[in-house]
């Protein structure tokens, strides 16, 4: 099968920049927990640009592969074509209790057990046919002290795939079945699906903190930041504000006639460019006049930019939220003293998602309407066949790209 690939990186050689795209062999069933998925379409996330890109950080943690090359790409959907002996039980289990709440469902297998859908020489055929599916891409040891917590999102032996190892831009993806997610009959359409991993991230930042009836400031309006608004104000948040630069490549009119227009639509009450003075002065000011000088409950850093922690320090109020999910580079300095203890603020930093908490939180969401406004506003710019991945990356460093997928 075709399959983009990255070598794993060497101690003492140079990591080039970009993909390769070979012919690998199709994943087969080898424990009785493998879950094989042909998939549908696979979507580009930060992560995957800075792999692409040889970023430093990403270098490091692709050093722990397990394969070499690596298939990348960890955000996807597809339908299952076969599964081991545990794990089809575990799939006729996520079925039977997804039934519970879905009449469509209930009304097909009817009074089946687990152990009788599993049974049944129709089930493969079956499950082919009426379900997508996706999975959670951090596959954890389950043994760990985070794990036996109920923290599986910070487990200190996560193996990433598309990471650490092989990922879903390909025909087929091999995952876990614990891992698996399933969706019943478009209940959600399967080009959302694909990229339920990266908007999971956005989900997990905004319910970190307490957001019904409270004011929340957006900081970076990338697609994580897009996605953070529009979950925001589904969330119940009362005002949003949102902030981003503009740049060469990004100027202040695209920014705000593409980025801050569509971060309106999805609920922000203002947006700013901060990369002008007399913008952010303008965000500060707009924050303390609607909050009564109080400032923001919740700030939610998406952009991965330091300046941007020094706009929190300015707009979010004392006792507030600041989670982090954006991925500066190099060090930065904190008056601790100042912006943290004596200001009494709760920080989070922000990995992955909760498994499977923050699934069970997006997926209610998108079911909401969510997911209609995503498709309706054409939050999926771009799609592409797996061998056109490179004109999917120029539209992405282009800054005209909201999600991308490629398609095998």
């Amino acid at each position: 099968m075709k399959a983009i690939v990255k070598p794993k990186p060497k101690e003492d050689q140079d990591w080039p920049i970009g993909f390769s795209i070979i012919d690998k062999p199709e994943p087969k069933v080898t424990a009785p927990g493998d879950v094989i998925i042909a998939v549908h379409a696979g979507a580009i996330c930060g992560t995957d640009v800075g792999i692409y890109n040889g970023k430093q950080s990403l270098r490091k943690e692709m050093m722990k592969a397990l394969t070499d090359p690596v298939t990348v790409g960890h955000e996807f959907s597809g339908r299952i074509v076969d599964a081991g002996k545990d794990a089809r039980k575990h799939i006729t289990r996520l079925i039977v209790q997804k039934a519970k709440s879905n009449r469509k469902l209930k009304a097909r297998i009817r009074t089946k057990t687990p152990a009788s859908l599993a049974s049944d020489k129709k089930f493969a055929a079956f499950l082919e046919e009426s379900f997508y599916a996706t999975a959670e891409m951090h596959v954890t040891c389950g043994t760990c002290y985070q794990c036996r917590l109920g923290e599986r999102h910070v487990c200190r032996n996560t193996v990433i795939k598309g990471v650490h190892d092989d990922g879903a831009w390909a025909k087929y993806v091999k995952v876990p079945a614990e891992n698996v997610r399933l969706f019943y009959d478009r209940e959600i359409p399967p080009d959302i699906i694909a990229f339920m991993d990266a908007l999971g991230n956005a989900t997990h930042t905004v319910m970190s903190a307490s957001v019904k009836g409270r004011n929340v400031a957006v900081l970076g309006c990338g697609v994580q930041g897009l996605m953070a608004v529009a979950i925001a104000k589904y969330a119940g948040a009362k005002r949003i504000y949102v902030t981003d630069a503009s740049s060469q490549s990004v100027s202040h009119d695209k920014l705000v006639n593409t980025r801050f227009a569509l971060a309106k639509h999805y609920g922000a009450d203002a947006c700013f460019d901060v990369a002008l003075e007399s913008e952010r002065r303008g965000m500060i000011d707009r924050v303390r006049s609607d909050t009564d000088k109080t400032g923001v409950d919740a700030a939610f850093e998406m952009s991965g930019a330091y300046k941007a922690y020094d706009d929190a320090a300015r707009i979010l109020r004392m006792g507030g939220t600041f989670s982090l999910l954006g991925l500066p580079s190099g060090t930065h300095q904190v008056d601790f003293a100042k912006n943290i203890i004596f200001s009494g603020i709760t920080v989070h930093g922000i990995i992955g998602r909760k498994v499977f908490q923050t699934w069970d939180q997006m997926e209610e969401l998108l079911k909401a309407g969510l997911a209609k406004m995503l498709v309706k506003t054409g939050f999926v710019t771009h799609q592409f066949p797996l061998d056109g991945y490179e004109e999917a990356f120029a539209a992405i460093h282009s800054g005209d790209a909201y999600k991308v997928l490629l398609k095998p």
